[in-house]
């Protein structure tokens, strides 16, 4: 700045620092800070489609520079160039652009300089309204864009009516409420009714759509984009958000989430067979107007998912829990009483902190001392701690389950221990939000009723006179079947349909 009035020496920042804090230029439609909607074509946009391409392009691993993405970046970065020259008056950015597509560039050069270059960072300090106008943006994609992917996605690749026929063996493992959905699926032959935990369900189960690259119930990394992956990817960040103890999400975590809602938006776009505009939509939802009732409106929506609320304090924890952990634990508790368990002896629970901090220090200081905290604990057992967030997940023995009393008990003592152990700790209050694990209902593909089979055989005619010689009969054609099964049969129900026979034949 002792430099001033001469400017050859300012940085990118420091230009973009100046124009932001001296209000040089109108605000970017999307606000700085933000990605612009490829129709926000101002000064401004441009100047923040810049700083945020920059940070893209940094960031970038070389498997995911396809020539599409390449070809795409260039034709934005040509249209950048257009508009500013244009603003400017000048031609001086088009024409280095045009002599730098001509020329032969030394790529290792390059890279070696992108090295060099690191991200835009300017603190950008956001009030709790737009904190929770932010959360709430977030849940329109949730709320409206990604049930409809989902209902695309299965759609293509079985018919509605097909699916409730594979239901139809196994529909008692699932909850009432999913069970009147499926069974709406034989008269409707839609899937309008399936929400998105369901859904997700079904593709995992039968199997409908190629795995997940790091399988399923793992947020996939950002070069796993297989079909599986996106749905994945739906599945988790819906959870995150609707497992949050507040509503309310900063610039920089909002910018993150928008950034992979479009990426899912623009690869199904790619995968699905019909023609869909899911990127658009979703870069739509960033900016569109929101007055306070729209705002309420997804904001309830989000909460409705898991309808998460506070169920107990003791200092300095708060204990979270949805509608799920409540049905889990009613389900949970009615077996415990019928004895219906088959000799389970623990089950899963996931302890998500809210807000943690430090989070990759921690981690590696809990997983080394596992064996330290579940030392004098009884009914719990410490597995393992997930990266990304401060997500702990434990066993607990089913008798620490019985009352509401017990199980929190149980984890305030296991939990103080925990803190004792982890860093900056700076809150009064410490949400914490408990979750049911998924466990993998993936049944036994010896008994999943897959393909049909079909047999022939000929029957003496006299055999099947009456209904009391045929089920005789049919009594002894099972007994062998049942005889030479191994025993994969005996433990499930078999069904069997007698066809009429064609006498023509």
């Amino acid at each position: 700045m002792d430099k001033l009035p001469n400017i050859d020496g300012f940085t990118v920042e420091i230009c973009y620092k100046i124009l932001r804090s001296e209000n040089l230029l109108d605000e970017p439609k999307c606000k700085w800070g933000n990605l612009p909607n490829d129709t926000d074509i101002e000064i401004a946009d441009d100047i923040q489609r810049l700083i945020k391409t920059t940070g893209l392009i940094i960031g970038l691993k070389s498997e995911e520079v396809t020539k599409h993405y390449f070809n795409k970046l260039l034709e934005e970065i040509k249209l950048i160039v257009t508009r500013v020259d244009s603003y400017l008056e000048k031609d001086t950015l088009r024409t280095m652009y045009n002599s730098l597509c001509r020329s032969e560039t030394d790529c290792i050069s390059i890279l070696q300089d992108l090295t060099r270059v690191k991200p835009i960072e300017v603190s950008i300090t956001s009030t709790e309204s737009e904190k929770r106008e932010m959360f709430s943006r977030l849940s329109i994609p949730i709320v409206e864009t990604f049930p409809k992917i989902l209902r695309d996605v299965i759609r293509q690749n079985i018919p509605a009516q097909l699916m409730y026929q594979r239901c139809v063996p196994v529909l008692k493992t699932f909850y009432p409420e999913q069970r009147k959905n499926i069974q709406d699926l034989q008269f409707s032959n839609t899937y309008g009714s399936l929400d998105v935990t369901l859904i997700c369900q079904l593709l995992r189960q039968f199997s409908s759509i190629t795995s997940p690259t790091k399988g399923w119930g793992k947020l996939p990394d950002k070069g796993d984009i297989n079909l599986g992956d996106d749905v994945e990817r739906i599945r988790c960040y819906r959870n995150n958000l609707s497992h949050r103890s507040d509503t309310k999400v900063d610039t920089k975590e909002f910018n993150e989430y928008f950034e992979e809602f479009r990426g899912i938006g623009y690869r199904m776009d790619q995968n699905l067979l019909q023609t869909t505009n899911y990127e658009q939509e979703i870069i739509g939802f960033r900016t569109c107007g929101m007055d306070t009732a729209m705002q309420k409106k997804y904001e309830n929506a989000m909460k409705e998912i898991e309808n998460i609320k506070l169920r107990f304090e003791k200092r300095p924890l708060k204990f979270y829990w949805g509608d799920d952990f409540d049905t889990w634990m009613t389900n949970l508790r009615s077996m415990l009483r019928d004895e219906k368990l088959e000799g389970r002896q623990k089950v899963r629970v996931q302890i998500i902190f809210q807000k943690a901090v430090d989070v990759e220090n921690n981690m590696e200081v809990l997983n080394s001392l596992t064996e330290e905290i579940n030392d004098g604990l009884s009914g719990i057992d410490f597995i393992v701690a997930t990266k990304g967030s401060l997500v702990l997940i434990v066993d607990i023995l089913l008798g620490m389950m019985e009352t509401d009393e017990k199980l929190l008990t149980t984890l305030s003592l296991f939990l103080e221990k925990i803190l004792a152990r982890i860093t900056n700790v700076t809150s009064e209050t410490i949400d914490i939000v408990l979750l049911p694990v998924e466990e993998s209902t993936q049944w036994n593909k010896q008994k999943t009723i897959g393909e049909q089979v079909y047999l022939e055989f000929d029957i003496e005619a006299q055999l099947l006179e009456t209904d009391e010689k045929m089920v005789e009969q049919l009594t002894k054609i099972s007994d062998a079947f049942l005889k030479h099964s191994n025993g994969s049969g005996t433990n499930q129900n078999i069904t069997a349909t007698l066809l009429p026979i064609d006498l023509g034949k």
